[in-house]
């Protein structure tokens, strides 16, 4: 347990470059998607047990929340994720983007 929580830390730690490999992977199964990342990691107040909250924009995301579920596990696949990941992703329209965008501000990073 120790040892998974020290491997997600340093996840966390290196965010920048999982990140990268999480964005080619959504890009892959989605196609044009836009990738951004927000939050603590964002504006330096993450700690070793923080999320990195990622958020996907496209009109390829499914309406129904099971659909969305099986759409994250496929791109966790891709992306070659382990189980314990830090990685929150959030699937959005682009007509529901605009809310995130608001709510965030300019602590938003695209990938």
């Amino acid at each position: 347990m120790i040892e998974t929580a020290r491997r997600r830390a340093e996840m966390v730690r290196r965010w920048r470059e999982f990140v990268g490999m999480l964005a080619e992977a959504v890009r892959k199964v989605l196609g044009d998607a836009d990738v951004y990342v927000f939050g603590s990691v964002v504006t330096g107040e993450c700690v070793a047990s923080s999320d990195v909250d990622v958020l996907v924009v496209s009109d390829r995301v499914p309406e129904s929340m099971l659909e969305r579920g099986a759409l994250k596990v496929e791109i966790e696949d891709a992306a070659g994720l382990p189980v314990y990941h830090p990685f929150e992703l959030h699937f959005v329209k682009p007509d529901e983007a605009m809310h995130y965008f608001k709510k965030i501000g300019r602590n938003i990073l695209r990938v």
